[in-house]
């Protein structure tokens, strides 16, 4: 039981990196895009679906990660405050990729604390 648990923390963390990075490479889509007369920015939703992840195994302890994906949507469609109808901002671009970038880390991390603490018991059993 313990072992699953440790597996599906896992899973759920791998599901966050995942929708981390293709976070990121929508924000850098965006960036690429900024001078691209009628473009409209993008961005990923990803934090209710790691929610809904977490709230299904409390529920059911049972979870099938690959039915969880996280959702691209249009950022603010019809705003634009240039002429040529772009609605790119760098700068807040450049914060999403930062801030989304470090929330990466924190994962990462997770992740890598979680294997090692799977490694210190399997030491233990031997």
């Amino acid at each position: 039981m313990i072992f699953n648990k440790m597996f599906i923390q896992n899973d759920i963390l791998e599901l966050a990196m995942k929708s981390s990075e293709y976070k990121n490479q929508t924000i850098l889509n965006n960036i690429a895009n900024a001078d691209t007369p009628g473009f409209k920015a993008k961005d990923v939703q990803f934090e209710g679906v790691l929610r809904d992840a977490v709230d299904k195994y409390k529920k059911d302890a049972d979870l099938d990660i690959d039915s969880f994906k996280a959702e691209l949507y249009t950022r603010h469609r019809n705003y634009s405050v240039r002429v040529d109808d772009n609605n790119v901002d760098i700068e807040s671009e450049m914060v999403n990729f930062y801030k989304n970038s470090s929330q990466y880390d924190v994962v990462a991390n997770s992740v890598i604390n979680n294997n090692n603490r799977l490694n210190s018991v399997l030491t233990a059993l031997r």
